[in-house]
């Protein structure tokens, strides 16, 4: 395939030809695919891009999907808004003049009748400006619905999520804000929250294919490599087996040589045997630390090599036994728990030191964190190098933390060398920090964090293969824009940062498109560049494919392959635990076998003869087989008590779903209310009743309707106050639910009783508050006023109660809980890898984010002195208006380690982090005024931090909480045995009802021939064609520019004529004649007829009135 790009040399001869009239921009741009040469070369990329280009076919199919939504969603507000944004406020003295409020435009509701205005429109100061039509719109007139191509350019930026929120705002102004919330929030929840986010379960699932096809094929390769080599082996071994026994059986052949061979045979065989348990031993987890054991082959060599010196060399005996006795001294004490906790703590001590650096320290911490940082790189060199001496290099170096402790230590003596040089740090020290990660081995998370540790290891080619894949990417779409937009962007207020005018700009704008930051102003950007919305739509393209291809493919690829890691990662460690659980068994089992033999025999005085003997052997037999089975009965009744404990403690999960009345506690409720208590009887059956929770739900649901609804502001309202009775009223329903419970459970002195279960606590701590909250309001005291509110805040916790009522919403907030227990480990990684770029931002910018509000001056100095005097108005020449310069801090800044972390995890949210990036390129000198691109170099800096933090960290965060919700639906299948494809067949085989089909019986009625007509694909074609025919006409809608809309773009009437037929056609296929369950027409010929009914009295009112009732159409 990539042989084709020999066809550009033949386009960039042709783009070269003078005197051709013809733009050949878009051929010259062919070339940047140039790059694509590069994948040919990288075997690595195999699995990342088959599982892309497999993904094609179910991602085109989710995108026809999305393209639906997106029509639908762009012919509604093609009906809705268009033409609406170009109404604003013009000037009563200029016609020509636009009123502003602030910086910005706004579009406004028109109306002669200022009593109709709707609430949340936006209307002109009637004494300055008046509404009319003529304003081109809102970015430059692209965000608008004037016709089906701009309403869909709307419609996917809104679906996107990116700047969505201002287009909701300019139609609130434009049209109220009653009914707008119907359109966006359907349009938001369908298309961003659960259509674009479909691919993500293609590419995670091809991705997981792919990777397991490629595994099984590599396997498939070892194992018959290993096999041939086997074969030859065997065959090799086979003919000198027989060598060797010719050589036996002939007579010439001594005594000593063939105890030779024997001997040959028996350490062949036994170095077998070591082997096999060598590939044992190292599967098993192996002490990273430590680096080898002492009875490693090369400790042996060296232990040889110190004997031959000894021996050569008899001066020097004593000084190499005192070396050797130093040597394992050292070894012994490295391998100390005090030693290592020593290093942890030294670890500790310096990352403190580090994190202590911060803007406008005082000079005594500066001289005392300068020598620390000499003092612990003393300290961490002497350790590597007692390790290294005491374990030997090959040894130490074996261990994969003894290679990062090297090469954090090397890094950190070149940064000391280079700052003794050149002023400034890189930052290498807070890598030690790390080391920290040590601290795991301790823990019960080591073993989870090693596995994931390892998963990610193994997809490491895939994430390295990835990133270079979409580095070509991010290089190929540059290299388009460039050649599209490049030196273009030149506007009146100037040059905008995000643009295509040098390549490395150009990189940083289309990175900034992937992370789906501002991506439509940039798109605004090059459709202006290029002739605005009469010439430059077409440019549209170029953002959207970057957008579609970038942002939603590439970048899920990192989640489906965090999703796969964590998956594995998973198996790993459930096979570990299960390893353990059948050593921890086989182990008792030993132990109980060891004790059954230490039963003291039993000591028979009696003289001995063969019966007694038997007897008591018998007897004695009989004993132990008694005493093993009350054993063994012993273990599986605590067996059985631990399954009862477990069980136990999920009966209240148990209880929600169990149907049918439930029997009593058989414990006295509060030592008061036994069993047979009527009170108590009455209090169980009201509780159990078959609409009680329905009752309770209903009340909650009321409650917190009654809590939306209350006046914040004004407290003393009279609607608050009859609020505040209806309020009276729920609490006493709760109180008396919460004194039933306690009548019926008992409080929390026996299982299953009330405050054993943390809902019902929730539910007590709310009843409570609300009634001490009545209690004290009868006060007008300060204090208790204050104590009422933090009381009466707690009613906002009513609406959990519905939680532990539902269950599959239970269930969900379980596997939440759950994820929370999961994400511990990971969350302490990113913790202190956030902390590790703080620390290295603080490094590089520190004391660098200050600005002036004149340009021109950058010292703090400059600034101060003078004053900034602006410009002179030129129409009614006023005096000049006099601005004090101010030497200003950035909002966001890396003056210590606390604000660069919220600074980063703001950047990391990928909310304005364009504009930390432009500062952080700024930045110059320690209190300097910024530099237009001064350091561009620091963008490197931003690019790491998200691939590391958005587009890793962020993304196992979500597959752990995927790989949890999938495992909490798989554990409520273990009881049954039963996976989820097995339970989903139940479920159809269940909840599966047989089709009806209605013919008529009379074949000669006119019933009959209607539908035949009705059910034949030749009418099914036939409304399908109409369909489309209407959809296309209702996409042809337009708002002519400051005309009245085009009343001939709306479908024509005699469409629903055509409409009309089939829904009298199939109309006597119902109703009356056939029962509703035995309707023949299907559900689309139905909404297709409701559609119909709907439309019809929008078009006949029209044309009868003039007036449009665009919701129905």
């Amino acid at each position: 395939m990539l042989r084709s790009f020999r066809v550009l040399r033949p386009l960039k001869l042709v783009s070269r030809t003078p005197n051709l009239d013809v733009d050949l921009r878009t051929l010259r741009a062919i070339r940047v695919l140039r790059p694509l040469k590069l994948v040919s070369g990288i075997p690595s990329l195999q699995v990342v891009l088959k599982s892309i280009i497999k993904a094609m076919a179910p991602l085109l199919q989710i995108g026809l999907l999305v393209l639906f939504a997106i029509v639908i969603f762009a012919i509604i507000g093609l009906e809705f808004y268009s033409g609406a944004l170009h109404k604003t406020c013009f000037s009563i003295v200029d016609r020509y003049e636009i009123v502003t409020e602030g910086d910005q435009t706004t579009p406004c509701y028109m109306t002669h009748d200022p009593e109709k205005i709707p609430s949340g429109a936006y209307t002109c100061d009637p004494n300055e400006a008046q509404c009319d039509e003529g304003w081109i719109g809102p970015n430059f007139g692209i965000t608008s619905f004037d016709n089906i191509f701009f309403a869909m350019l709307t419609v996917f930026q809104c679906i996107t999520m990116e700047g969505w929120t201002a287009i909701l705002y300019w139609t609130n102004d434009a049209l109220g804000s009653n009914f707008n919330w119907i359109y966006f929030v359907p349009l938001i929840i369908l298309g961003s929250f659960f259509m674009l986010n479909l691919v993500l379960g293609v590419l995670s699932g091809e991705f997981a294919k792919e990777r397991e096809r490629v595994e099984n094929r590599q396997t498939f390769l070892k194992i018959r490599r290993q096999q041939q080599l086997e074969k030859e082996l065997n065959g090799y071994v086979e003919w000198i087996c027989k060598a060797e026994e010719v050589i036996l059986a002939e007579e010439r052949t001594t005594l000593e040589e063939k105890l030779h061979i024997i001997e040959a045979r028996k350490r062949t065989a036994k170095r077998k045997k070591m082997k096999n348990m060598h590939n044992k031993s190292t599967d098993e987890e192996e002490d990273e630390d430590d680096g080898s054991k002492d009875s490693d082959p090369v400790g042996l060599a060296r232990a040889s090599y110190f004997k031959a010196k000894i021996k050569n060399k008899g001066a020097c005996v004593a000084f190499w036994r005192v070396e050797k006795r130093v040597r394992f001294y050292i070894r012994h004490t490295v391998k100390t728990q005090a030693f290592y906790w020593f290093v942890i703590v030294l670890v500790f001590l310096n990352t403190v030191c580090v994190a202590a650096n911060h803007y406008g320290q005082p000079d005594w911490l500066s001289d005392f964190l300068y020598y620390a940082e000499f003092v612990f790189l003393g300290l961490f060199i002497c350790e590597m190098l007692f390790k290294v001496y005491a374990l030997g290099p090959r040894l130490y170096f074996e261990s994969a933390f003894n290679r990062f402790d090297c090469v954090v230590i090397c890094g950190s003596i070149f940064e000391v060398i280079w700052s003794s040089y050149r002023e400034g740090s890189f930052g290498l020290s807070v890598l030690r920090a790390l080391r920290l990660l040590r601290i795991f081995k301790v823990t019960k998370y080591w073993a989870s964090l090693r596995n994931l540790v390892i998963s990610l290891l193994s997809s490491m080619r895939s994430i390295l293969s990835l990133l270079f894949l979409l580095f070509l990417f991010i290089l190929i779409f540059a290299l388009l824009g460039m050649q599209l937009f490049g030196g273009a962007f030149n506007f009146e207020n100037g040059t905008p940062p995000e643009n295509f005018n040098s390549f490395p700009i150009a990189l940083l704008t289309v990175f900034q498109i992937l992370t789906g930051e501002d991506w439509n102003e940039v798109m605004y950007s090059g459709i202006e560049s290029q002739g605005g919305i009469h010439g430059g739509m077409i440019y549209s393209l170029y953002f959207i494919i970057l957008v579609l291809f970038g942002n939603y493919t590439l970048l899920n690829v990192f989640l489906a392959i965090a999703v796969d890691n964590l998956a594995n990662a998973q198996e790993l460690t459930l096979a570990q635990e299960e390893a353990d659980a059948e050593k921890e068994r086989a182990l008792q089992e030993e132990k109980e076998k060891e004790m059954q033999n230490l039963q003291p025999p039993e000591v028979n005085i009696c003289p001995p003869s063969p019966q007694v003997n038997l007897g008591d052997a018998t007897n004695g037999a009989k004993d132990k087989a008694l005493l093993g089975d009350k054993q063994e009965d012993k273990k599986d009744s605590t067996d059985l008590s631990d399954d009862d404990e477990d069980r136990g403690q999920d009966k209240d999960a148990m209880d929600d779903d169990i149907t049918g009345p439930k029997p009593m506690l058989p414990y006295s409720s509060m030592f008061i209310f036994s069993p047979t208590n009527p009170i108590r009887c009455a209090a169980h059956y009201v509780v159990n009743m078959r609409y009680f929770d329905l009752f309770i739900m209903i009340i909650i649901s009321l409650s917190s309707i009654s809590l939306a609804a209350e006046d914040p502001v004004f407290e003393d309202s009279y609607s608050n106050k009859i609020l505040n009775y209806f309020d009276y009223a729920f609490t006493g329903v709760f109180t008396v639910e919460m004194v039933l419970k306690v009548v019926d459970q008992g409080i929390i002195f026996h299982p299953g009783s009330y405050c054993r279960d943390p809902w019902n606590i929730l539910d007590a701590i709310v009843v409570i508050c609300a009634l001490v909250a009545f209690a004290f309001a009868g006060s007008s005291t300060g204090q208790n006023l204050s104590t009422i509110k933090s009381l009466r805040v707690l009613r906002v916790l009513r609406p959990l109660k519905t939680i532990k009522r539902v269950p599959k919403l239970k269930a969900v907030f379980d596997c939440v809980v759950t994820s929370l227990k999961n994400v511990v480990n990971i969350l302490i990684v990113y913790i202190l890898f956030q902390f590790i770029f703080a620390v290295v931002a603080v490094q590089l910018f520190s004391g660098k984010f200050f600005y002036c509000t004149d340009d021109s001056k950058l010292r703090p100095e400059e600034c101060e002195v003078s004053q900034n005097i602006s410009n002179i108005a030129h129409r009614d020449l006023k005096p000049p208006e006099v601005d004090k310069r101010e030497w200003l801090h950035r909002s966001f800044h890396y003056d210590n380690v606390m604000a660069a972390m919220l600074t980063l995890f703001a950047v990391q949210t990928g909310e304005g982090w364009p504009e930390v990036l432009q500062n952080s390129m700024d930045s110059t000198y320690v209190d300097y005024g910024p530099l237009p691109r001064f350091r561009i170099e620091m963008a490197i800096f931003y690019v790491v931090f998200f691939v590391v933090f958005p587009f890793f960290f962020v993304n196992i965060f979500v597959a752990l909480i995927i790989i949890t919700f999938q495992e909490q639906g798989e554990k409520e299948l273990e009881e049954g045995d039963l996976d989820k494809n097995q339970k989903s067949c139940i479920d159809f085989a269940i909840q599966a009802r047989p089709l009806q089909r209605f013919m008529p019986q009379n074949k000669t009625s006119v019933q009959y021939k209607i539908w035949k007509i009705v059910v034949s694909t030749p009418f099914e074609y036939f409304i399908m064609v109409l369909i489309v025919l209407n959809t296309l006409l209702l996409m042809m809608k337009q708002q002519v520019w400051i005309i009245s809309e085009n009343r001939s773009t709306d479908p024509p009437i005699v469409f629903y004529v055509y409409f009309l037929p089939p829904c009298f056609l199939a109309t006597p296929l119902r109703g009356a004649v056939v029962p509703p369950c035995q309707s023949s027409v299907s559900r689309h010929i139905k909404l297709h007829e409701r559609g119909i009914y709907g439309t019809l009295p929008d078009r006949v009112y029209s044309e009868a009135r003039g007036f449009r009732m665009q919701g129905l159409n």
